[in-house]
């Protein structure tokens, strides 16, 4: 691959039979832009003369954050074993915007936490008991509230002889998430049907929260939709069975 060639991958799960409606992608995205690397892969070329603005803020605002949790996702779903310290301290480290990592038996005991004093006094209850469905090599996504913010978790499973003992949870600010992006105040962060960061658009609360989020992505996986006056593009990032969404005002 040529050296001034500046390939952008954006990391799109295809779970749904809708992601062949990738043409919704218009008006800057189109189809033929986009070709398959692997499973779940997509490479978006933005050396090409034609890249519109919409491609331009996708690929400097959603890339680089989920990137870094699809890869997040990938370390926890290959981890099928209680952890030792070494490997919590080494997903600290290679994930900095991480709060913490707790390890969690069925019965809701954690048996670990790192650090050990996290930034927030977590209680885990939107986790348990959803999460002892979680099948092996799995992720499951969760939102908790507290005090200082709405948090972020993401669960993996621990088998024991074909039996889940216990979870791996991820908990995450959205606020140090976004801060990846080269613009975090233009995004807009919805999980688990939950709105969980507006950035500068704090006054489409009440349009955002009319939407049904959960029936919009069982249709399909990216698309445009109009909040007041100001139009946006979203993207649903599959996380397990569950969707993290972006979204981005279309200028």
């Amino acid at each position: 691959m040529p050296a001034k060639l500046v390939v952008i991958l954006l990391i799109i799960l295809l779970f749904l039979s809708g992601c062949d409606r990738m043409g919704d992608l218009t008006d800057g995205i189109a189809r033929s832009q986009f070709f398959e690397i692997g499973a779940t892969e997509y490479e978006l070329n933005m050396n090409r003369k034609d890249v519109s603005s919409l491609e331009r803020s996708l690929a400097m605002n959603i890339y680089p954050m989920d990137t870094q949790l699809t890869e997040l996702m990938r370390s926890l779903s290959v981890r099928d074993s209680y952890p030792p310290p070494a490997w919590k301290e080494t997903l600290m480290s290679r994930f900095f915007w991480l709060n913490e990592i707790a390890v969690i038996d069925r019965d809701q005991n954690v048996l670990s936490r790192h650090p050990e004093i996290p930034i927030k006094n977590l209680s885990y209850e939107p986790v348990f008991p959803d999460v002892l469905s979680l099948r092996q090599g799995r992720v499951m996504l969760f939102i908790e509230d507290t005090p200082l913010g709405s948090e972020i978790q993401v669960a993996s499973s621990v088998y024991e002889n074909f039996e889940l003992t216990g979870v791996i949870l991820v908990s995450f600010d959205p606020r140090t998430f976004i801060a990846q992006s080269a613009a975090p105040q233009d995004i807009i962060l919805v999980g688990a049907n939950k709105l969980v960061w507006t950035g500068r658009f704090e006054h489409l609360q009440p349009y955002l929260q009319e939407i049904d989020w959960d029936d919009l992505v069982s249709r399909r996986i990216s698309g445009k939709i109009r909040l007041d006056q100001d139009q946006f593009f979203w993207f649903a990032r599959a996380v397990g069975e569950d969707w993290l969404i972006y979204l981005i005002k279309d200028s």
